[in-house]
Order: C-alpha cells, then sequence, then structure tokens
C-alpha cells in the first residue's frame, strides 16, 4: 500500500468514525445539537438572553428526542 493511499484511508477512516459517533442512531439530535451550537454562537454577546434560549432549546430537544423514542417503542410493543 503506497503512503498516498495509507494516509487517505486513515483520514477517511477518522472522519467515518466520527460520523458514527456524532450521529450514531439519532440524527435528530446531531442537528438539533448543531442548530443549538450555531444559536448559541449568533447570542454570544448577551449575557441574559443566550443562556435562557440556550437551555430552553436543550430542554426543547431533549423533550423532543425522548417523547420520539418513546413513541417509537410504543409503536415496536403493539405488533
Amino acid at each position: 500500500m503506497s503512503m498516498g493511499k495509507a494516509v487517505w484511508k486513515a483520514v477517511k477512516s477518522f472522519f467515518v468514525f466520527w460520523k458514527d459517533f456524532l450521529v450514531g442512531d439519532s440524527p435528530v439530535l446531531a442537528i438539533g445539537v448543531l442548530i443549538i451550537l450555531g444559536v448559541a454562537y449568533l447570542l454570544r454577546g448577551s449575557d441574559v438572553l443566550a443562556p435562557v434560549v440556550t437551555i430552553i432549546l436543550v430542554l426543547s430537544l431533549i423533550t423532543f428526542t425522548v417523547w420520539q423514542k418513546a413513541r417509537a417503542r410504543r409503536g415496536t410493543q403493539r405488533g
């Protein structure tokens, strides 16, 4: 294996690992975290608004993902 192919394989493996680690089985959670980080970045100058909005978004995301998993679990138990 040439040096270029080895480097390319290592880089590809690195990104595949991070995709699996960050996205896992919940792409909604990964996208939600990216959105929250973006909103927090946009509000970084506000001492009051940024923490309040960030906390509300985090709690909303957690509530949504738990609701989504519970709904999926109820659907599999019926059948």
